[in-house]
Formats: C-alpha cells, structure tokens, sequence
C-alpha cells in the first residue's frame, strides 16, 4: 500500500512480500535503533546510490521534522535491512509542502482530520525487489492509524516511466496530489510525485473493490483490528 520519499523499493508496482517470519518491524525508541536508521541511509543514501554527500546533508530540511517523526526498522535476524519514517503533521507542515507542487490545499484535510506523512522508505542492496518495503509501510500503516489517529496518510512515490501516477497506487485507493516533480535534496532523483489516502476509503476498498483490490489491502488490513487492540492494550 503506502509509500514514501526517496525509497528504493517504489520504482515499480511492490513485489510480493517476503514471509512475514522472515521480517521483523520495530518502533524506534533509543540511540541504538538510531544508530542502525543513520547506518541504514549511509549505505543506501550515500554508498549505494550516490544521493547524498553524507547522511548529514538532510539535517537542515527532511530531518527539522525529528521532532514530530517516528521511525520504524526492519530487521531479518537482527539485521537492520529497511527503515521508514512517520511524520505526524504540526505547526511545520508536512515535508511533500516544502519540496513538492501540491494540487489541492492541505487545509481541507486536516479541518476534519489528523495527516501522516510516509518518508526516507529505503532497503538495503541485498533485500531489494523482495518485499521489505511493502512490510515497512503495513506496518507504518496500522501504527499511523491505530497509534497515531490518522485519518489521511501522504507517501512520496517514483511515477511511472510515463511520468503518471502509478495504477498500482490508485487502485488502492491513493490519488495523486501534485504536480510530477524532482526533489533536489537528492542527487539524481527521479520524478516523483504525491499521493494521498484516506483511511475510510482504503477499508471501503477492501470491503467492496476487486478481488485484486481486495487481495493487496488484506496484506496490510488483515490483522489491523487485532494489532489497535494490542496497542490500546499497551497504552
């Protein structure tokens, strides 16, 4: 389902998902699970892709919204291998309204609602195309939703090789709102362009769209109920 900026795995339609043994997915709660996201954009940011000088060279721009994030990695027998970040909205906006054109107001959205933005999706070279951001972004899903309210969720996502919209992201209920664009805090950075959900849509979907609608949400909306009852329970 969702998506997010500058990942590696969102250049195509999301290949099927590892085994959800194989993968697990933890909140970020201490320096060390720190340490493991800044090694996780050191590898792919700047030793892999190039994208980056350093990991620093985000600090002043997609980083300022520390603050209002939460981090979530994926590890495969305690290997980090994928991280994404979740931005709760506040008093500094949203990231895609600083770096992209959007083609609606954001206003109408959050007068009714709570918007979470997806950012830095990425994976490590040998766990490419196997899945682990479509696990990341299941999970950033039932923890925007069931921990942080959202209503609406915001994802940074590569467009076609037709520079659209990707179809896979509509027909799970994402609709594009901006202009194609190209992020300059990235080196070489492909087209991209945003995408917004609203929640109450997405479960319409996968209670009443295709089967092939349906089948891609029940990856991410399967266990949903289960997983708000845990976390109400720990709360």
């Amino acid at each position: 389902m969702l998506s997010a900026t500058r990942g590696t795995e969102m250049t195509a339609a999301p290949a099927a998902p590892a085994t959800p043994s194989e993968i697990t997915v933890r909140e970020v709660t201490s320096d060390e699970g720190m340490r493991d996201v800044i090694a996780l954009r050191e590898r792919v940011y700047v030793a892999d892709q190039g994208r980056l000088n350093s990991v620093d060279d985000t600090k002043d721009t997609f980083d300022k919204y520390d603050q209002h994030g939460t981090y979530l990695v994926a590890y495969r027998q305690a290997m980090p291998i994928g991280a994404v970040k979740l931005i709760r909205d506040s008093e500094l906006g949203l990231p895609c309204e600083s770096t992209a054109k959007l083609t609606v107001d954001l206003a109408e959205f959050r007068a009714n609602g709570r918007l979470v933005e997806f950012g830095h999706l990425v994976s490590t070279p040998e766990v490419r195309s196997q899945g682990v951001g479509m696990h990341l972004m299941r999970h950033g899903f039932m923890f925007s939703v069931g921990k942080l309210k959202a209503t609406h969720i915001l994802g940074d996502f590569f467009a076609d090789a037709d520079g659209n919209f990707h179809p896979f992201y509509s027909r799970i209920g994402f609709r594009p709102i901006s202009e194609p664009y190209r992020d300059v805090r990235f080196a070489g950075s492909p087209l991209s362009i945003v995408g917004l959900v609203e929640i109450a849509a997405a479960f319409k979907i996968w209670r009443e769209g295709s089967e092939g609608q349906r089948k891609v949400l029940d990856f991410f909306l399967s266990d949903y109920d289960q997983f708000a009852t845990t976390a109400a329970t720990r709360r």
